[in-house]
Order: structure tokens, then C-alpha cells, then sequence
């Protein structure tokens, strides 16, 4: 048997990276690998044994690596000269966040510097997109595969008369998901449809954009409007994926966005805008904006909440889509990408 160790900067629950990980582990035990070993930068919050990477010293035959973001399992690798699968799921470009997130730019630009000296040590690398595999070709990796993250999609599907009003995100509070076009675009939204509201899943700001976000929202008269609700469980995340009606998307960098995922899963329509992974995320089975002025997406959320036969017909097309990330999908192509390697 092959022995196979699994590097992810941490393991965390409710964390996209990390249950990708897990379903990893189960998908080559399964296959008759192992040992697998995996190995994190801290110790884990859940009850799996991991291995720190402070004590990896003995890499197995073959080593994973799950990249996203500047970490010292990339810096083991790297320094260790460990010839390595890498796992891309992208890393932000620091322009974005500046300068509402400054103390989010160090990680970005070191995972974008151990990007480039892993080059010569990827024996194949893995992207979760097509959008990130163009990017790991620009970068100089020769091997690419395309592998959509792997998660469990298990949300109860909630018709259209059952719902409320509300218009939902989910993404942590960060610059490059423009939270602040989402605010502006419900100013408009609630002109023509009052008793509509606006709910940001996710983890809150550690920079100042986070207080921009406040202003803007006072200014805008949306504190009642407006409703942030930080990081949820799983429980809570699926019983807003079922309340919602419209899930809106206007980031400008996502590698390949699960909430887009979990949102069709779940039968609700998605509004996403014509920017990195999300286009390809939706492919067709979604409103897809080029432009994302505020009275353009708010035209588009209207219609959404006036027609039912558009949102049943787009609840439809998403469940569909959705279809196409089931693990009985992604676990054959992630066994696939590894074809040659155990």
C-alpha cells in the first residue's frame, strides 16, 4: 500500500479546505491506500489525530498539500525539497484586500511566493476549477488536473411559498467579496420591495471594513434592512439556505465559491456576477451579471421575487447543477486526477 500524508495549514469545522481534506482521507483508504497521516501547522479543534508539522519529519510516499494561503506545511515542503501533489484552491490577490485588510496581505503574498517555488517540486497539481487551473499554467506548472472540491450537499429543498424576502450571501467579511455592492444594490432592492432584507452569512472583518460596511449602511438608512449575522454552524447555514429566496454573488475573486454550490443544492436561485470561478461555478444555471450596478442587480433580484416561474425554472436548473459537485461525482474525479500517483 501506498502511505500518503495530507498537509492542510489547519482542520477546522465548517471549513470548506477541511472537509475536503476529510472526504481525501476516507476516498484513498477506501481505494487501499495508506497509512494517511494528517498533518497541520496547529492543533485541531475536532476530534481527528493529526500529525504536527513542527514534528514531520518522515514524509510519506506521497504528500498532498492543500494550498490556499500562505503556511508553514507549504514551507516544510518547500524547505524539506518534498516532491508533492499540490491541491490549488487560489489564493486572493493582495490588491484586493488592500487597503481595508492589511492584515490579511502577508499570508496572501507569501502563499503567492511559495506558490512560485513549488513549482519544481509539483509532481501533478490538482486545481478545483478551470479558473485555477489557467492560473497554476501561468504560473509554470506543467501537470494540471481539474477536481471540484469535494462536500457533503445534504439541504432540504424549500419551495417558493414557503420562503421569505430575503436576498442571502455567505462569505466571510472580506473586501474582495464587495459586500459594499451588495448594501448599495439593496438600497435599491428595498425602494420597490420594503419588506425585502439582506443577510451576510460569515465571518466578520478584522480590518476597517467592517466599520466602512456599518457607515454605509447607516448612511443608506439599511440598518433595519441589513442584518450580519458572523459565522454560523451548519444547522443555521442550511436553515438560511431554505429561508432565502435570492442568493447574490458579486465578488470580484472566487477560485471556485461553495455558498454558490450549497445555495443550488438547496433550490435557491442564484444571481452571480461575471467574475473569476463564479461564472463557471453557475454554468447557465443562474442569473450571470456583467454589470453590477445597483439598478441592474437590483432589476435582477426583483424579478426573482415577482416571477415565480423564473425562480422555480432557475430553482430547477440549480439543483441540477448542483448534481454536478455530489460526492458520487466529485470522489471519481478526484480518484481520477490521482490516476498513476497510488
Amino acid at each position: 500500500m501506498t502511505s500518503v500524508d495530507l498537509l492542510v495549514p489547519e482542520l477546522r469545522e465548517h471549513d470548506a479546505t477541511g472537509t475536503h481534506t476529510l472526504l481525501l482521507r476516507d476516498l484513498l483508504i477506501a481505494h487501499g491506500a495508506g497509512p494517511v497521516r494528517i498533518v497541520t501547522q496547529v492543533p485541531t479543534t475536532t476530534a481527528e489525530k493529526v500529525t504536527l508539522v513542527d514534528g514531520w519529519t518522515d514524509p510519506a510516499e506521497l504528500v498532498i498539500l492543500q494550498h490556499g494561503i500562505g503556511s508553514f506545511v507549504a514551507e516544510a515542503v518547500i524547505h524539506q525539497r518534498v516532491p508533492c501533489v499540490l491541491n490549488y484552491h487560489n489564493i486572493t490577490p493582495a490588491e484586493f484586500l488592500e487597503p481595508w485588510d492589511p492584515g490579511l496581505l502577508p499570508g496572501l503574498r507569501w502563499g503567492r511566493s511559495q506558490l512560485d517555488q513549488l513549482v519544481p517540486l509539483t509532481t501533478r497539481a490538482i486545481a478545483d476549477s478551470g479558473y485555477n487551473a489557467r492560473e497554476l499554467r501561468a504560473t509554470g506548472f506543467d501537470d494540471v488536473r481539474v477536481s471540484p472540491v469535494m462536500w457533503r450537499l445534504g439541504i432540504d429543498v424549500v419551495p417558493a411559498g414557503d420562503r421569505e424576502p430575503v436576498v442571502l450571501f455567505v462569505g466571510r467579511v472580506v473586501s474582495n467579496k464587495r459586500h459594499e455592492d451588495l448594501v448599495a444594490s439593496m438600497a435599491m432592492v428595498h425602494d420597490t420591495h420594503p419588506d425585502a432584507r439582506l443577510v451576510l452569512v460569515g465571518s466578520p472583518s478584522i480590518g476597517t471594513y467592517g466599520r466602512a460596511l456599518t457607515s454605509l449602511i447607516e448612511r443608506l438608512g439599511l440598518a433595519d434592512v441589513v442584518e450580519f449575522t458572523g459565522p454560523v454552524d451548519d444547522a443555521e447555514l442550511a436553515a438560511w439556505y431554505r429561508r432565502a429566496s435570492v442568493f447574490l454573488c458579486l465578488s470580484e475573486h472566487e477560485g471556485f465559491c461553495v455558498p454558490v454550490v450549497e445555495a443550488m443544492a438547496a433550490g435557491l436561485p442564484v444571481i452571480g456576477f461575471r467574475a473569476a470561478a463564479v461564472p463557471e461555478t453557475i454554468a447557465g444555471a443562474g442569473i450571470v451579471l456583467g454589470d453590477k450596478r445597483p439598478a441592474s442587480v437590483a432589476e435582477a433580484v426583483g424579478r426573482l421575487l415577482d416571477d415565480p416561474g423564473l425562480w422555480s425554472t432557475l430553482a430547477t436548473a440549480g439543483r441540477q447543477r448542483a448534481g454536478d459537485f455530489a460526492l458520487s461525482r466529485t470522489e471519481p474525479s478526484m480518484w481520477s486526477a490521482l490516476e498513476g500517483l497510488i
